[in-house]
């Protein structure tokens, strides 16, 4: 089973390749071995649902966000302007705050791991699940009930991050960490996977830096006390999915789901685990109207196709603060799916509670008063937690 569930690994990567070129899945049709029963069921709705995704894109619709080998980043050189990877990590956050990484250095074997103990933890009990349940008073946890946009999301998730850099740490914004009671092999994955998240981000925010002008070390004092936190996302089938075309707005019950509703990430930056052969959900606003708010923006929907091997990184509100509006903090959603579960898992990388954000390097256009993190991100709790009315955003900010 193992072996076979590998060759169809490899087959996935080959169609969906193929329907990227507009060619059909190397002739199924034709070929014994290539034909659908090969495939588990699962692997070839998934395939199906893409290449229909994919036969709706109109001609003048852009790709989707680039792909950037970052092999000469985390080799550990100096971070200069003209690195190939420098420049087009520049140019994807100012068009489209989204980007793919691959050789981005976690090992394939840490990611395996994380992946399987992030399955087997939602295939457990509801009532074991709620045992790690987050409350108003503690963000960290296991919880089914999440506002976006005062809209409930169709999703379960677990939130696991460092207070104050430390995982073992307590803060009064975020809580603590809550752990399934005698499962160390979950915690222990879930730290691996952390860590290694923590020194790409420490990598990503170099290139940063390099792209605005500043020394490559220029966030380095983010990172000792860093706030960070990992999300475990599950989102089971749904009986009503709003379609992919559905507009910029939250849909009402009558209407349908979405597993996500449209917003943005808080912190500097999101690093994003997805997975090719399930569906293809993660949807990004591209737009050229970043400077206004969000409701009034012009722009379409764009799929975020998952590269194997890949993770997906996006720019977070404060990296667009820090960034004087250089770098697009993107509206995105999730897509809900009526015929097949689907697990990601997005990294924030925040900076320390105390941290004023601020625009760095700019002349006398000035776009934000400093945002405190700490603030910022007490505010952006409340509002997934329970309805509070408007949720805070970054044009609050605005001189």
């Amino acid at each position: 089973w193992s072996r076979h569930m590998k060759v169809s690994g490899l087959l996935l990567v080959a169609a969906c390749i193929a329907s990227s070129l507009g060619v059909s899945a190397f002739g199924w049709s034709h070929s014994p071995l290539l034909t659908p029963c090969f495939l588990p069921r699962a692997t070839m709705i998934a395939v199906k649902q893409q290449q229909r995704m994919r036969a709706s894109i109109s001609p003048s619709q852009p790709e989707g966000p680039p792909v950037v080998d970052i092999a000469q980043l985390v080799e550990g050189r100096a971070v200069k302007p003209s690195m190939p990877a420098v420049q087009q990590i520049s140019c994807a956050a100012r068009e489209w705050g989204f980007f793919q990484v691959i050789n981005h250095g976690i090992p394939d074997e840490v990611i395996e791991r994380f992946d399987l103990e992030m399955k087997n933890f939602f295939a457990r009990d509801k009532e074991e699940k709620y045992k790690i349940k987050r409350n108003k008073d503690n963000s960290r946890g296991y919880f089914d009930d999440e506002l976006t946009k005062q809209t409930r999301d169709w999703k379960e998730c677990v939130d696991i991050g460092a207070q104050n850099g430390d995982f073992e740490g307590k803060s009064p914004i975020d809580g603590y960490n809550q752990w399934p009671e005698g499962d160390a092999s979950f915690k222990q994955a879930m730290k691996n996977y952390f860590d290694h998240c923590t020194s790409l981000s420490r990598t990503l925010l170099q290139a940063f830096a390099v792209s605005l002008g500043q020394p490559q070390h220029h966030f380095e004092q983010m990172i000792a006390e860093h706030t960070s936190y990992l999300r475990l996302n599950y989102y089971p089938p749904c009986p009503r999915p709003v379609d992919a075309d559905f507009p910029l707005r939250s849909p009402k019950e009558e209407e349908g789901f979405l597993a996500i509703n449209r917003h943005t990430d808080a912190g500097l930056l999101t690093i994003l685990r997805q997975q090719y052969d399930q569906p293809h959900s993660l949807q990004v606003f591209y737009t050229k109207d970043s400077d206004k708010d969000h409701e009034t923006r012009d722009g379409k929907w764009v799929v975020v196709r998952p590269t194997p091997a890949s993770l997906t990184i996006n720019i977070g509100d404060m990296m667009q603060v820090c960034s004087n509006d250089k770098f697009i903090a993107p509206l995105h959603r999730v897509l809900a799916n009526k015929e097949l579960p689907r697990y990601s898992a997005p990294y924030f990388f925040n900076p320390p509670y105390q941290e004023d954000c601020r625009p760095i390097a700019v002349d006398d256009n000035v776009k934000y008063r400093p945002v405190n993190w700490g603030e910022f991100r007490r505010r952006r709790f409340e509002g997934d937690f329970s309805d509070v009315g408007k949720e805070v955003q970054i044009s609050d900010y605005r001189v």
